[in-house]
């Protein structure tokens, strides 16, 4: 008998508040828990003593192990392009499968920002036991509001023609750019309609040209203006694409018997929807929905993690009233639910999706679209343990000697005393500062209490303990995370450094292929998705190339292989395997044990160890390159016969080529005496140039020397004459001066004239 819609929402209620994860419980306190040592917040056992002055401090171990963790764990799966690669199940099918494997990582990283779903995901998985992600073809329409300015008519034709768009106001006006072109192009033609008039009147032929830029004004202004459009449409975006979320770990409901979610007997997903959500999805009973159950908005965890930055998490903001209906928030339980709905006596998975007291939806399907990773698997239980469970003792421990050690330092800078009631001014007492007078009554009033002193030594020690108790319990170690100083001394640091930081390696390569097993079943999830649903071809970028991609091409599925958490070593270590491996095969190429596919292979797989996501860009697939075909017999012969053409031609080009050799010898030697003979006769030019030069600057030497002896001369005669005329004038002056003497020695008897004349010749001959 088939079952009513009354019994189903019953079977749905009694599994949801069955379910692990439904409002609150143990599960729900662990991961509580695990948030409040995260966040280091002194609350639940890391609350300090309710006394005042005493140290709050929170080791924070569980973040920074976790913190250190994801890097590496990040790097395994999102350094590279490729996480997962399908293989074929029959010959025939490799092309498909690499198809496939570049759609599905196309789908993953670049359609739903795949690089942030792993981080969460894994991160959900290190804190809270298990990460939840959920997969699903998206049906939805999403309307969106869309304007543009300024589009010409054929702009607009295209906007209309765009079966998703719908023009919702549209404003028509003239083109102010095209209207000045107008007027600049009627004014140019004005000035030349002028000139031309100016030439009919001296040639009447000319007429005929201000008719035709009569004509052409005329027809500019007749026409109609062009016109420009302002719109807003209105892009409706139908369903059809791969989703994928974070599940937070609160809205993953579960039985409780359950292993595996694929053979669970309930999964949900309680999640918060929009009446304008669950309308563009297609649900049509929204408005009758009542009794909505507010739960999960209440979730302890949930508050917990709210509350780290948000003073309002304690309040159920659901519950908060709009005036928009449209954005009436609606706690929507999306359950998975083995039952025998059709009372054939086999029970069936069945989607039934509830709000409040209303069905929303009632079909088979044939898996529940959820992936689980956890980090330590617990044999035989759905739920594992997480990072923070393994560190939670130890970041308690450290926390209270941490406080231990600051309560005592503490104590030391500012005691206790005791003081003499009425003898002691108290106010000065209580007043702790350097210097400071305490008014007493009486000597001995006030004192300092004797208190315990403690080793910080021994604090010390026991917070190193703490350390290697941590590291043990976790595996990560502080020579993984680089942060040991002591790893940088020693004679033997570099081969107990590596030893050590691989074994720590290797709990994380564990704890990274536990999770490599969540991403397999996430891509074939999405595999299965786009060969379902996926009903038109698609033309996307893949390895640089644009390639044409039907998914209905791949129903029949491929084996999935991860290639994530291999082998041991940091990435370095695994480049300078693969390097090694690349030399090996290139020395293979010569003896046949290697192909030049093994070292295209090898150098991608170079490339991903470095981080270079598109490896493609570094290496050319041998495969692309197509061998040479044979040629057949014919074909023989034609070449033959062309190779016969191509000999003769080379053998008269060799004889061209050496008769324009010989015939540039024979000009080069030309060329050699030319250049030869001018250099003699420049040569000869040089030598007579310099001749005459020689004998001009002689003769010019000469000339030089006659005209300065000439004017040596000239002076010698006029110094001669000086001096002549100077030593005359001296003997008048001496002979002026005897005959004034001669006068003044004579007698007074006077002279006759012959006397007077024989001393006048007297002074003439001696003059």
């Amino acid at each position: 008998m088939k079952m009513t819609d009354e019994q189903l929402k019953a079977i749905t209620d009694g599994e949801m508040r069955q379910a692990v994860g439904w409002y609150s419980g143990k599960l729900a306190l662990q991961r509580q828990k695990a948030m409040v040592y995260y966040l280091a917040e002194p609350k639940l056992d890391l609350s300090p003593p309710e006394i005042e002055g005493r140290s709050s401090v929170v080791s924070p171990d569980v973040r920074n192990t976790i913190e250190a963790m994801l890097p590496q764990l990040m790097v395994k799966f999102a350094g590279s392009e490729q996480v997962v690669e399908f293989e074929p199940q029959k010959p025939g099918d490799e092309k498909k499968a690499e198809q496939a494997t570049d759609y599905v990582n196309h789908v993953f990283h670049r359609q739903n920002n795949g690089e942030l779903l792993t981080y969460t995901w894994m991160k959900d998985a290190l804190l809270s036991k298990n990460g939840i992600v959920k997969v699903w073809w998206d049906t939805r329409t999403e309307e969106t509001r869309e304007e543009y300015k300024a589009l010409s008519d054929v702009e607009l034709s295209q906007v209309m023609d765009d079966e998703e768009v719908e023009i919702i106001e549209q404003k028509a006006y003239p083109d102010e750019e095209d209207a000045e072109k107008r007027q600049e192009a009627i004014q140019q033609l004005g000035q030349q309609m002028q000139q031309a008039m100016q030439a009919a009147q001296q040639n009447p032929q000319a007429a005929q040209a201000v008719q035709q830029i009569q004509a052409q004004i005329q027809q500019i202004q007749s026409a109609p203006p062009v016109m420009l459009y302002d719109i807003a449409c209105k892009r409706s975006k139908g369903g059809g694409r791969v989703c994928i979320e974070n599940v937070p770990p609160e809205e993953f409901l579960i039985s409780r018997k359950a292993k595996r979610i694929e053979d669970a007997s309930f999964v949900a997903h309680r999640v918060s929807r929009t009446a304008s959500d669950l309308q563009s999805m297609g649900y049509k009973n929204i408005d009758q929905i009542s009794g909505d159950d507010q739960a999960t908005s209440l979730n302890m965890e949930r508050v917990e993690r709210l509350a780290w930055d948000d003073e309002m998490a304690y309040t159920n903001a659901s519950q908060q009233i709009t005036p928009d209906e449209s954005q009436r928030i609606i706690w929507v339980t999306e359950c998975y639910v083995r039952v025998d709905y059709d009372g054939d006596g086999i029970s069936e998975l069945r989607k039934v999706v509830r709000a409040g007291n209303q069905i929303l939806e009632n079909e088979i399907v044939d898996c529940a679209p959820f992936v689980s990773i956890t980090p330590v698997p617990m044999p035989h239980k759905f739920f594992g343990m997480s990072v923070a469970d393994l560190a939670l003792e130890g970041q308690r421990v450290k926390t209270a000697i941490l406080r231990g050690q600051l309560d005592n330092m503490y104590l030391q800078i500012n005691g206790r005393y005791f003081a003499v009631d009425g003898q002691v001014n108290l106010d000065d007492l209580l007043a702790s500062r350097p210097g400071g007078v305490v008014r007493m009554k009486g000597p001995g009033m006030a004192g300092r209490l004797d208190q315990g002193m403690g080793d910080s030594s021994v604090g010390q020690a026991m917070m190193e303990y703490m350390q290697g108790f941590l590291e043990d319990s976790t595996g990560w170690s502080r020579l993984s995370q680089g942060t040991d100083p002591s790893s940088l001394m020693g004679s033997e640091t570099a081969t107990k450094t590596n030893i050590v930081t691989n074994k720590a390696d290797m709990r994380v390569d564990l704890i990274a292929r536990n999770f490599a097993e969540g991403f397999r079943d996430l891509f074939r999830f999405i595999l299965k998705l786009v060969s379902q649903y996926g009903d038109k071809e698609q033309v996307i970028k893949l390895r640089g190339e644009w390639v044409p991609i039907n998914p209905r091409d791949w129903r029949n599925g491929f084996d999935c292989v991860v290639n994530v958490g291999l082998g041991t070593g940091n990435k370095d270590q695994q480049v300078a395997h693969l390097n090694m491996m690349l030399q090996q095969a290139i020395a293979g190429l010569q003896d046949g044990t290697a192909t030049p596919e093994n070292v295209y292979q090898i150098k991608i797989e170079m490339a991903k160890a470095m981080g270079f996501k598109n490896a493609d860009k570094y290496a050319t697939d041998p495969q692309k390159n197509p061998p040479p075909q044979m040629p057949g017999p014919m074909e023989i012969e034609q070449m033959k016969a062309k190779m016969a053409q191509e000999t003769e031609q080379m053998k008269a080009q060799a004889k061209m080529q050496a008769d324009t050799q010989a015939k540039q010898a024979e000009l080069q030697l030309e060329r050699e005496r030319m250049q030869m003979q001018a250099q003699v006769d420049t040569h000869r030019q040089q030598v007579e140039a310099q001749q005459k030069a020689l004998e001009a600057q002689s003769a010019q030497e000469l000339e030089r020397v006659k005209v300065q002896s000439q004017m040596q001369l000239e002076q010698f005669k006029a110094q001669m004459q000086q001096e002549t005329a100077i030593a005359v004038a001296k003997i008048n002056a001496e002979a002026v001066v005897m005959r004034a003497q001669l006068q003044a020695s004579a007698t007074p008897a006077t002279a006759t004239p012959q006397q007077d004349m024989a001393a006048d010749n007297a002074v003439s001959d001696d003059a």
